[in-house]
């Protein structure tokens, strides 16, 4: 019995304690729901507010609608902001300066300075004011830059280990591909003028390919392009010259059937055999080099011409986006009245 005794002042405190927690969380989450209640309250006093002041709030929406529809096209001329599209095809060296060159002309000043370089010139004279270029994420680039890296260890030789190229993973290669490594990029601009797409797109391309870094770049590609080129040809020409030897050779030396050109012979190792998979080899670098060749001549091409598009968001309407205007600024006045008359009040308060 006295041990039970001596156990219940013990146990009477944990009960207190237990009581005091709960008693905490209870009142905490009353205070949540109190904080709660008191943003709702603010709400529904400020649309009591736009409701007692309806007939401003109607007038100044209808204004914003009347300004977007009608006065805002007759002030700008009719113009209008347009939005167009193009895909074009380009080098990582012209995806550097695509991508500057959308930087220039979004942060572009409205100043007359002579230090504006000739992008946001020419961005100022095709009424250019917002440019976003997004690329276009294909395989064949990911599949193409993974063998170009291991192509360029092999020329190396010994200089590299191309043990680390072979362990290359191409999923773990697309995670650390950048956005200038694919070929194809979607220019995506806004336009305040009313010049052709076609005049924009020609220009715009003409000044992409005839940047420093552009051009030297495609002349240093093309040159290693054509030696290339030019080598392949040789090693076919050696070939045929050899197959045509061996085969007057055969023709002119022993019995028929003695020495003759076999060209299925996946059972028989022989010389005409071996050369003739080894111009099989040729023949498809020389398509691969003279296709790159051609895509260095072009430089940056278009792929799908400059085109309007619309855009998606409502908020792009005029008309919903001056109503908007309107209405916000129907409940700034409305909260700046209603500021006034608590100044007005505040001293008598005190």
């Amino acid at each position: 019995m006295s041990q039970e005794i001596n156990n219940n002042p013990n146990q009477n405190n944990e009960e207190a304690d237990l009581i005091r927690l709960l008693n905490y969380f209870k009142n905490g989450i009353k205070s949540v729901f109190r904080k709660l209640w008191m943003l709702v309250e603010f709400v529904i006093q400020f649309i009591i507010l736009l409701k007692k002041n309806w007939i401003l709030v109607v007038l100044m929406a209808v204004l914003g609608a009347i300004y977007g529809q009608f006065i805002r096209p007759y002030v700008a001329g009719g113009v209008g902001l347009k939005k167009y599209e193009m895909l074009v095809k380009t080098t990582s060296i012209t995806n550097f300066e695509l991508y500057a060159f959308a930087d220039e002309v979004n942060n572009q000043k409205s100043d007359d300075s002579n230090t504006k370089s000739e992008g946001v010139i020419l961005a100022k004279e095709l009424g250019i004011t917002k440019m976003d270029v997004e690329a276009v994420e294909q395989i064949s680039d990911i599949v193409n830059n993974y063998h170009e890296q291991n192509e360029i260890s092999t020329l190396r030789g010994f200089e590299t280990d191309t043990l680390f190229y072979q362990a290359f993973d191409l999923k773990d290669f697309k995670s650390n591909m950048e956005k200038t490594d694919y070929t194809l990029q979607k220019v995506k601009i806004k336009v305040d003028n009313d010049i052709a797409p076609q005049a924009i797109q020609e220009r715009f391309l003409n000044y992409v390919n005839n940047l420093k870094g552009v051009k030297r770049e495609q002349e240093s590609k093309l040159n290693s392009l054509l030696v290339l080129e030019k080598e392949i040809k040789r090693n076919l020409n050696n070939i045929d010259t050899l197959l045509q030897a061996k085969a007057t050779a055969s023709k002119n030396s022993g019995p028929a059937g003695a020495d003759q050109l076999l060209v299925n012979t996946a059972s028989r190792g022989n010389v005409e055999a071996d050369l003739l998979r080894y111009a099989e080899g040729f023949t498809k670098r020389l398509y691969g080099t003279q296709r790159m060749i051609a895509d260095s001549q072009q430089g940056a091409k278009i792929i799908s011409n400059l085109r309007p598009v619309g855009d998606d968001s409502a908020i792009s309407n005029p008309i919903v986006k001056y109503t908007l205007a309107g209405f916000i600024l129907a409940c700034l006045i409305i909260v700046g009245i209603q500021f006034n008359k608590y100044l007005d009040r505040f001293p008598n308060r005190n």
